[in-house]
């Protein structure tokens, strides 16, 4: 190859690169953000109905300790919506990040003392907390929206009202 040819070639080679570069790095954040983007609305849904099961097994709580309703179908209920949470906290384990999924858990494990309270009338994890099953279920479900919240990258995901207003 001649010096002139190699001239040539180097300032066409140079350009190349100079627009591939750019043009890659976009095409890569495009399909990191449409990797990410494609897994909200399953998450949102996820975490949406967990909190929906939580929700069912504090009314459920309500209902048998200030006697509105049938005790019996209140824990049958608690007792199926536990089940159901215990599979959703499971499917978090496939979406959710760590975090998300240590407050899962930890949810899941006050609630199964929700339940376990309200049917047989003690704390089966009273040595290890100093509050009731109830409140540590509610300071659970702050955390997992928090959790779900920052993963669903919602700009302040700490600013949840409180549960009692």
């Amino acid at each position: 190859m001649t010096t002139q040819a190699a001239l040539t070639l180097l300032p066409v080679t140079a350009g190349a690169l100079i627009g591939f570069v750019p043009t890659y790095l976009t095409e890569r954040r495009r399909e990191r953000e449409t990797l990410k983007k494609r897994w909200d609305e399953p998450l949102h849904q996820l975490c949406s109905e967990t909190a929906v099961r939580v929700r069912k097994i504090l009314r459920g709580r309500n209902a048998v300790k200030y006697a509105e309703g049938d005790r019996d179908t209140a824990l049958r209920e608690m007792a199926e919506d536990l089940h159901l949470l215990s599979l959703l906290v499971e499917q978090i384990r496939l979406l959710g990040s760590r975090d998300l999924q240590i407050a899962a858990r930890w949810m899941l494990r006050h609630a199964y003392a929700v339940v376990t309270e309200t049917r047989d009338g003690s704390d089966p994890r009273a040595a290890e907390y100093p509050n009731p099953p109830y409140e540590r279920l509610v300071e659970a479900v702050q955390q997992f929206r928090i959790e779900a919240r920052r993963q669903l990258r919602v700009e302040t995901p700490e600013d949840i009202a409180p549960e009692e207003p």
